[in-house]
């Protein structure tokens, strides 16, 4: 294709499986519905090549560590070069090398392509890349010499904004990860039998542990759902079995994009109690928080700043020290032991979610890319 000729307007490269990654999906659907050609390259965790519309996936079979990031690289890489796009989107750190390159490929002398880049993350502060030094280092290097190719800047929110703006001297929008408003039928709840939910991957430093410790705290009524996958759902099985809480401990594997508020409207409580391991979490806004509102399950989340303003603020639950069980099981016990507490909680989730969900927020984003175009 010859430079300076453009296929797409917006071509969104993220490492992550795009059928688990909200974030690019709502990105990619939201260009389409506002006219634009966009298309996101991904990764396919299944390891199937695969392409629905404008959503390719390259097959990868390893899960972590270098094996991985060479796959990705090796097969990422040929396939967004093949596509010239006004503007290229980097979803996350490590989409930068190969929309870094797909840029200076087919940028011209006429027609300059733009790049977006997606921080989602302090990545600087991941629990996964500070663990082994010689990652953390590599890491920030790849960051640091690849700003200069971005021409606009997102993350999740203000706090991470105001640290990440100044270190980059770059100003960067705030588009935060909520969910597409949700038309999914609540179904009515007894409060006889109460599900907690965890939504999100079974990974290391969320606090999935202290969940399953968390139920021998709690009645026979209560019992415990994950709704997600991960490499720790076998440990967190096995420790279920070993608290004799395994009858009450239950795992719905994985859940596509689309169907995880409606699966997450099935119980009564979303709990997330994420461990402080630096800032990234410390800071943390996530899509699963957001995904609770609006499947309007009352909240029991960390007390962290950015989840427990939004908490404080639409009184939609409650934030605790995430490793004081005794405390969690204290609020858990006092929402739902209160038919009156419990349906004000639900009203006040159903008000929180009129205002915290994509249709707000994307306009933000189309903004940002209006401004490259």
């Amino acid at each position: 294709m010859p430079r300076g000729t453009f296929e797409l307007d917006v071509l969104i490269i993220v490492s992550s499986d795009p059928r688990y990654d909200t974030r690019s999906s709502k990105f990619q659907k939201s260009l389409s519905a506002a006219g634009y050609k966009a298309r996101v390259v991904g990764i396919s965790s299944d390891g199937e090549a695969g392409r629905t519309g404008e959503v390719v996936r390259v097959p990868i079979t390893a899960k972590t560590g270098k094996r991985f990031f060479s796959q990705f690289y090796q097969r990422v890489i040929p396939e967004a070069l093949k596509t010239a796009a006004r503007v290229v989107m980097a979803g996350d750190i490590f989409a930068l090398p190969p929309a870094i390159i797909n840029k200076r490929r087919h940028s011209g002398r006429a027609s300059r392509v733009r790049l977006i880049y997606d921080s989602k993350e302090l990545y600087e502060e991941l629990p996964s890349l500070k663990r082994k030094r010689s990652s953390f280092i590599f890491w920030n290097f790849v960051e640091k010499r690849s700003i200069r190719f971005v021409d606009s800047a997102l993350t999740v929110n203000q706090s991470i904004a105001d640290i990440l703006g100044p270190k980059w001297h770059l100003p960067f929008t705030v588009v935060m990860n909520v969910p597409e408003k949700s038309n999914a039928e609540i179904p009515p709840k007894s409060l006889d039998k109460i599900v907690l939910a965890f939504s999100g991957g079974l990974q290391p430093g969320r606090g999935l542990h202290n969940l399953v410790k968390l139920m021998t705290l709690l009645p026979e009524r209560y019992e415990l759902r994950f709704v997600g996958d991960g490499m720790l759902r076998e440990e967190l099985s096995g420790l279920s079995k070993a608290f004799g809480v395994d009858k009450r401990v239950h795992f719905n594997g994985r859940v596509r994009n689309e169907e995880v508020v409606s699966e997450l409207s099935k119980a009564h409580l979303g709990i997330y109690l994420m461990e402080n391991a630096g800032l990234c979490h410390y800071l943390a806004l996530p899509n699963k928080f957001f995904q609770f509102i609006s499947a309007r399950l009352p909240v029991i989340v960390p007390k962290f700043p950015e989840m427990e303003r939004i908490v404080d603020k639409y009184k939609i639950g409650a934030a605790v020290d995430p490793e004081n069980l005794q405390e969690t099981a204290r609020k858990v016990l006092e929402f739902t032991g209160d038919a009156q507490l419990y349906k004000k909680l639900t009203t006040n989730c159903e008000k929180a979610a009129e205002e915290l969900n994509w249709g707000v927020e994307k306009e933000k984003f189309l903004a940002a890319v209006r401004g490259l175009i």
